[in-house]
């Protein structure tokens, strides 16, 4: 379940934070003796509103998911102190918002 923070009916860009940890178990990874990218266990992904002027280009095109422009999200100041904060992989899907 993905934790939503701030109000439902804002405009702008709801940013989806999805934590992620590394692994090389065999009961979590997809391939043997090899390390991957798994969700954190201990941080569900939580998602926040930006701006429409701070998750978007020139344009007006949201930042596309994955991009290196969505995951610079990760430290705006509407995100969660422990997102801003999290040092491990993570990656951030961006979608439009309209009121």
């Amino acid at each position: 379940m993905t934790e939503r923070t701030g109000g439902d009916s804002e405009t702008g860009v709801a940013v989806t934070f999805h934590p992620q940890e590394w692994t090389d178990t065999s009961a979590q990874s997809h391939e043997w003796n090899r390390k991957q990218l798994v969700p954190a266990p201990e941080r569900e992904p939580v998602t926040y509103v930006v701006p429409l002027e701070d998750g978007t280009d020139e344009t007006g095109t949201v930042y596309a998911d994955e991009s290196y422009e969505a995951n610079l999200l990760q430290d705006h100041p509407a995100a969660p102190t422990w997102v801003r904060e999290w040092d491990d992989p993570y990656y951030v899907t961006t979608e439009l918002i309209e009121a």
